[in-house]
């Protein structure tokens, strides 16, 4: 089952390796930048992106439970680490300070920056364009993918068959809840076991393991713009990383926080994680899809 989504990016006019890659390196420098700034430029970055490619209710939608989990981090981090200099309150033996609850609201934002950059490679990422990525180079692996994709929609949807059947059969069914769930077990697994004998046979006809190396339909050629694209993208993830890694061996929580200053350090990062949504931006302008 493929993901559809009524919206475009400008991602979908490249090869799939270059939204992977931008998606890899954003994702793995968001999770390892444990700093104010840093935490608010990837939050920044995916909102944006994540307005643009998901829409703003679809977005919204998320961030009803997404803000939530953050305020419960921030208010539960000084709970159960009572570490810093600047008190803030007294709950009986139980000191609060400022750095703990500074040190969980980041971690929250963190968090429900990491989800967002997820949600947003979903939306361009889409389940026909990671199995393109790797048909030739993990054929077994993508084949065991897409049919997972498949089949396990298809076992969910049949145990919901098997269970109203069984319910409906009041005189054969059994009357505990458990020994019907494992009548359930047993029906859905005596229906995959033939399923998997005739989807193997149907494969070995179709020539499947005929040769060692497969053919497979590519509708995304890999181009020199794709080049150039992923040679910027690696060279500002780079340079990104390595600003960030500063920025970090700069910054503390404990025991006291020092000072945020302006520094030019955290322009590469931002146009890292602003790059997708000023890319989409042109592509509205350009079109006349402004809305």
């Amino acid at each position: 089952m493929l993901t559809m989504r009524d919206t475009h990016t400008a991602f979908d006019t490249c090869h799939p390796a270059v939204p992977a890659t931008y998606f890899a390196g954003t994702i793995l420098i968001a999770i390892f930048a444990m700093q104010p700034v840093c935490v608010g430029i990837s939050l920044m970055g995916a909102l944006a992106f994540s307005f643009a490619a998901r829409g703003w209710r679809r977005t919204l939608e998320g961030l009803r439970w997404q803000l939530p989990m953050v305020a419960l981090v921030a208010v539960a981090n000084p709970l159960f680490s009572a570490s810093g200099s600047t008190l803030v309150a007294q709950l009986g033996p139980m000191a609060i300070y400022q750095e703990s609850i500074a040190y969980g609201a980041c971690a929250g934002a963190l968090l429900v920056a990491v989800v967002l950059w997820f949600e947003d490679a979903a939306c361009v990422l889409t389940q026909d364009r990671l199995l393109q990525l790797g048909a030739r180079a993990l054929p077994t692996v993508t084949l065991v993918t897409s049919m997972a994709a498949q089949l396990v929609p298809q076992l969910m949807q049949r145990s919901q068959s098997v269970r109203a059947a069984t319910l409906a059969t009041t005189a054969a069914a059994p009357q505990g809840s458990r020994d019907r769930g494992v009548r359930v077990a047993d029906q859905l697994m005596s229906w995959s076991m033939e399923d998997s004998i005739e989807r193997s046979d149907a494969m070995r006809a179709r020539g499947w393991g005929a040769t060692d190396r497969r053919s497979c339909y590519l509708p995304d050629s890999f181009r020199t713009s794709d080049a150039l694209a992923l040679a910027g993208i690696g060279l500002l993830a780079v340079t990104s990383a390595f600003l960030v890694y500063v920025a970090c061996l700069q910054w503390r929580f404990y025991p006291t926080m020092p000072r945020l200053v302006a520094w030019w350090g955290y322009l590469p990062y931002a146009a890292m994680a602003l790059l997708p949504m000023v890319l989409d931006l042109g592509q509205r302008i350009r079109w006349g899809r402004v809305a």
